[in-house]
């Protein structure tokens, strides 16, 4: 996954695979100087992890779940980016969504949205992290809304989400549809 930072000069980079397993790294790229710089991270790492969702919220880069050696998986993760130091985040109340990949997770202000994924079978539901409250809130969805997917695209727009294509049944279907969620607080 990718984030901007440095009002969008600088690319950074977290996690990913090849063949021979997942990464946890973070990594980033200059594009005022056109190069590469791996972080030395401060304190404990989230797993290596592919298929996993980040965005950005002021100077923090958050990471949720993604699947990893031990499985699929719901935790969140903030890496302070000017800091370099990562940590983990606990919700104080709520339900986190269920463990999932190829979600989206979207920033609305102080809150992150995440949709869609794929765990077993594809994912529909809407959650929101209020990251001042530290709580998980499941959202419901009034009106026309996507169909279950993963793999898609999703980016803030004017306090709510627009969310484009992605696929079903195990890669098969591929949808080439916009959708614009509305998010009241």
């Amino acid at each position: 996954s990718a984030i901007t930072h440095n009002s969008s000069s600088e690319v950074v980079i977290f996690g990913g695979f090849v063949d021979e397993g997942c990464f946890n790294d973070v990594i980033s790229f200059s594009m005022r100087t056109r190069h590469w710089t791996r972080h030395e991270c401060v304190g404990a790492s989230p797993s290596p992890r592919a298929h996993h969702a980040a965005c950005r919220v002021a100077e923090s880069m958050y990471v949720f779940g993604g699947k990893a050696v031990e499985g699929v998986l719901n935790d969140v993760w903030e890496y302070a980016l000017d800091a370099r130091v990562w940590t983990q985040v606990v919700s104080a109340r709520g339900s986190p969504p269920s463990p999932r990949v190829g979600h989206s997770l979207i920033p609305l202000g102080n809150r992150l949205m995440l949709f869609g994924g794929r765990y077993l079978n594809e994912l529909d539901s809407v959650h929101c992290f209020d990251l001042q409250r530290r709580r998980w809130k499941s959202l419901a969805v009034g009106g026309e809304h996507p169909r279950a997917r993963h793999k898609l695209a999703a980016i803030p727009c004017g306090g709510s989400v627009l969310i484009f294509g992605g696929c079903a049944s195990g890669n098969d279907e591929l949808f080439n549809d916009t959708f614009l969620l509305r998010v009241w607080p």
